[in-house]
This record gives structure tokens, sequence and C-alpha cells, in this order.
């Protein structure tokens, strides 16, 4: 069955124009015809995607390197714009796959360079395209930089985020927290062996502010791996580190808020972890302290965002509502008096009423 035909009007042209541009041998129009299709101002190109790669899947190695080099060409023109770089770079990969092993070979630096730019943002709309960068990577034998795992991690938890996208974050383990934030990066220099790195790993997983009982059972038995109170001795300096600027600064957008002083959103489900654990404890004035301070710094404002984590509060209260003994109702008494989080507020009053009311 041959290939559909395509109307000459609408987007839906470019595959159709890009196979009469190959046929023609105009393989810089046809690379003009690729990037345009794939650029910022076409509303359907996710879509397109999968029908120019059809396009160009028939090309012999001879004529994909020859339109690989027609795309790098441009490169020129693409400046230091990161998304333009990077679909750039990403047609090539694609455009590599059956090309040999060394049709990317002059394009080994470019891609690093977009790489190490990826890293410092938060998130980027085109990660639908750069992803493919790190797919190559792999592909190749090299993992992808720490940094460069948590954009890629951070992209996946966007709502307009695609499925490919989604499936490479499942794939990329290493490292368990990301980097950028001093408590997480002392929390992986600390925990080493398979028992510390299953801890880390049960955190990440800690989906609500008010763990389950499945979730209890299972940090309570790698607690007992470890040591109750080897846990709350290694534990308690990471979240003296929580808030402090970030090891790894990102380059916020003109739109975005202040970024820097947020918490990355994959670490700050962490973070809701290590409350959970903590109040699974014995009880010790040390880590109610701290779990009244990440409440507190959880709720610090942000520019351009608010509080910096609701949720990492409510996490905090509900493990200090956990956690028995005088020391944790005298934490919660104060949170009571300096908290002006409405929700949060709430959560303290009603927590005390409920001790109160026990006694």
């Amino acid at each position: 069955m041959g290939k559909t035909t395509f109307s000459s009007r609408g987007p839906k042209s470019h595959p159709a124009r890009i196979r009469n541009h190959v046929a023609a041998g105009d393989l810089h129009r046809a690379a003009a015809r690729a990037m345009r299709a794939l650029g910022p101002d076409n509303r359907s190109s996710i879509g397109l995607w999968g029908a120019v790669l059809d396009e160009l899947r028939d090309l012999t190695g001879r004529q994909r390197r020859a339109l690989i080099r027609a795309v790098a060409d441009r490169f020129g023109s693409a400046g230091d714009v990161l998304e333009e770089r990077g679909r750039i770079l990403a047609l090539c990969c694609r455009l590599a796959e059956g090309a040999g092993d060394d049709a990317l070979a002059p394009l080994a630096a470019e891609r690093r360079r977009a790489l190490d730019d990826l890293a410092r943002l938060r998130l980027t709309s085109d990660i639908e395209r750069l992803h493919v960068l790190v797919e190559t990577e792999l592909a190749e034998g090299r993992a992808p930089a720490p940094a460069v795992v948590a954009v890629i991690r951070r992209s996946a938890l966007h709502p307009a985020c695609g499925e490919e996208v989604r499936r490479l974050a499942t794939r990329l383990t290493e490292p368990v927290l990301n980097v950028g934030e001093e408590w997480a990066e002392q929390a992986l220099r600390d925990a080493t062996g398979p028992a510390w790195r299953a801890l880390l790993t049960h955190i990440t997983t800690a989906a609500s502010a008010r763990p389950t009982t499945r979730w209890d059972r299972q940090a309570r038995a790698l607690v007992d791996t470890l040591g109750a109170e080897h846990v709350r001795e290694t534990v308690l300096p990471w979240l003296t580190l929580v808030g402090r600027p970030r090891t790894l600064p990102l380059k916020p957008r003109v739109w975005e808020p202040d970024i820097n002083h947020a918490y990355d959103p994959c670490n700050a489900t962490a973070l809701r972890g290590l409350a959970g654990l903590l109040s699974l404890l014995p009880p010790h004035p040390g880590t109610v302290r701290a779990l009244g301070a990440l409440a507190e710094t959880s709720l610090e404002p942000v520019t351009g965002i608010g509080p910096r984590s609701p949720k990492v509060a409510t996490a905090a209260v509900h493990a200090l509502t956990r956690t028995e003994g005088d020391p944790a109702h005298t934490e919660l008494t104060r949170l009571a008096a300096v908290v002006t989080h409405k929700t949060t507020a709430r959560l303290v009053h009603r927590a005390l009423q409920a001790r109160a009311t026990a006694l």
C-alpha cells in the first residue's frame, strides 16, 4: 500500500512537501520544510513529528547523512535559542537511526552543549524534542548528567507532557533524588548501601501528606533494617538544609516565578516522605523541632508562587500529630501561634483540639 497523499494546504502538507524535495534532490529545502513543521509556531507540530519521520525513514543511509548536514547547517541561524537548537539536534538524532554509527559524530559537541543548557531549566515547553537528545546519549552508552535527569523528571510532572517523556523519566532511576538542592545532595552522599537507597526510593513515593497503612508498613521494615536511632541521626541533619539556596541555580524564563526559592517538585514529594518516616520513629525532641521547622520553611513566601510548599507543611504537621509526647504538643502549640497559612493553621488547631479531647 502506498503512502497517504496529503492535501496541499495546512500543516499536513509538510510531509508531502518534504517527500517532493527529497525526490528532487533538494535536501536543503527538505530540511527547511522539516524544521518548519516542527517549529514553535506550528500548533500541530507534536502530531507532525511522527508524520515527518515517516517520510524520512525510507531514505538511504547516504541521503540521511546528506540531510543531517543540511539540517545542521541551520545552527548558524539558531543562535543561543535552546529550543531551536534542540529541534535541529533532535531531528538529526532521528535521521541518524540507520545512517551509520558515526553519522552524529560531528554534532556530539552541540548535543552536549544543548544538554548542559537544558540542565539549567526548571522545565521546557519543547521537552518533546529535547528528550530525544537524552535517549541518544543513553543509546550511545552514556548516562545523562544528574541535572539533566532532574529537568526530565520535572517536565514529566507537567500536565502537557507526553508519554514518551514520562516513560523516559521512569527509566532514569539514578540519582534517586534530584540534584540542585543542598539537602538532597547531602542525602545522596549519606545514604550509602542498598538499604539506604531503598529508603530514599521509598520516600519518593509519598503521594499524599498522610501516609497510607501500606506505606507505613514498608517504611517500618526499612527502618528496622537500618536501625531507628541510626535513621534519626542521619536524617535530621538533612532537614536543617531544606530551604537553602540552590546548589545549581536555574535560569528562569521571563514568565516564570522565583523558581530558585521554590522546592524542586520531585524532591518536595521526598520531603513529605521524610516527614512521614520521622513520625514512625520513637519520639525525640530533635525530631519534633525538625518537623516544626520544616513546616515553617515550607510556608515561607516565594515571589510569584506564594507559600513555598503547603503540601510539605501539611505533611510535617501530620507527622507531628502522629508523634506522641509533650514535645510534639509543645511544637504544635508554637506553630499555632506563628502559622498564618489558613489551611495549615486549621490543621494545627484541629490537632491540638484532638489532643485536648484525648486527655
